[in-house]
């Protein structure tokens, strides 16, 4: 009997992970501007992503809220991990009641946060909670020099789905699914969630707690995998009334005094006349060039070189053959 419970477990094991492979693989990712060429750093820019709610479908009827404590714990995971720009919408009304109390007359007018400040989310992550569950298992034997103690074991589970959808197009981006398993001793399960608040460390040290933080670190990684990396481009962030250019980076980013630069507008996305989606991105026109003077903290200094039309978010090339010598 031993052996048949094994093997079932481990084949449904086999089918958990088959099917987190075929999500994690079977996606549509978006097409993204190139990364820059040589000699710029290749960057990444951390995704702005939100999660919007998770649907409990397990069956589980406790006095823990599972549904908003898992999106919760995912919340806390995904900004541990320094991937992703993690941004408030859950509890978002929150926020926008104190930008209306900041705006109130009542309140005085220093430290006040500016408006139109709030940042937009490129990806929504919503979930699905599959298993939420602590069972009783089968019985065993263990025999030790012809003693025979008989015992039971139970066993937690948690599994769970994620969908991440694109703000843009509202396409589906792709799918992650994860589990989370543990065990413990049929005394243990009868009293260790007495009084335990969900997502505390007390839940944590429990057998639905470790597969709980098992599940969700799962899914973070998976989600690596699912969305995109977008990465820096070299632009210009500001020109200024003296005609200064100021770019957005410094040596760190790969700009070198005296090096000259070709400066385009931005590219051009070419549709599909069909289904309306992005086949490529043509480059856009040149607009002049301009020469590094020097630099600033987080930013660079720039002269136009002979003529041309500079405007904020427009993209730059290194242009070849330039020996890069610093201007006197």
């Amino acid at each position: 009997m031993v052996r048949s419970h094994a093997h079932r477990y481990f084949r449904g094991i086999f089918l958990l992970w088959v099917v987190g492979v075929l999500s994690v693989g079977c996606r549509t990712v978006p097409v993204r501007m190139p990364p820059p060429s040589k000699p710029f750093i290749k960057r990444s820019i951390k995704p702005a992503v939100a999660v919007t709610s998770f649907e409990n479908r397990s069956g589980f009827e406790g006095e823990w809220r599972i549904g908003q404590g898992m999106a919760d714990l995912l919340v806390a995971e995904l900004s541990r991990c320094q991937r992703f720009e993690v941004l408030e919408r859950q509890h978002l009304n929150d926020v926008l009641t104190e930008l209306g109390y900041q705006r109130s007359p009542l309140f005085r007018q220093e430290g006040k946060a500016r408006l139109g400040q709030l940042k937009h989310g490129r990806y929504l992550i919503r979930g699905v909670i599959h298993d939420f569950s602590h069972t009783s298992g089968i019985g065993f034997w263990a025999a030790m020099k012809r003693i025979f103690l008989r015992g039971r074991v139970s066993e937690a589970r948690v599994t769970l789905t994620l969908t991440v959808v694109d703000v843009e197009s509202g396409s589906v981006v792709g799918t992650a699914s994860a589990a989370g398993y543990a065990h413990s001793t049929e005394g243990e399960f009868r009293t260790q969630y007495k009084n335990v608040a969900f997502g505390g460390e007390a839940f944590y040290r429990t057998p639905l707690g470790t597969a709980t933080r098992e599940a969700i670190r799962s899914s973070v990684r998976h989600l690596i995998r699912v969305i995109p990396r977008e990465y820096w481009q070299p632009m210009i962030a500001e020109v200024r009334e003296d005609g200064v250019i100021v770019l957005n980076g410094g040596s760190d980013c790969g700009f070198e005094i005296g090096r000259v630069y070709q400066v385009r507008k931005a590219p051009s996305p070419v549709t599909c006349p069909v289904t309306g989606d992005v086949l490529e991105w043509l480059p856009g026109p040149v607009v002049g060039r301009i020469r590094v003077i020097r630099f600033e903290s987080r930013l660079a200094l720039a002269a136009p070189e002979g003529q041309g039309t500079f405007e904020r978010g427009q993209l730059l090339e290194p242009v070849r053959g330039e020996p890069g010598e610093p201007l006197p």
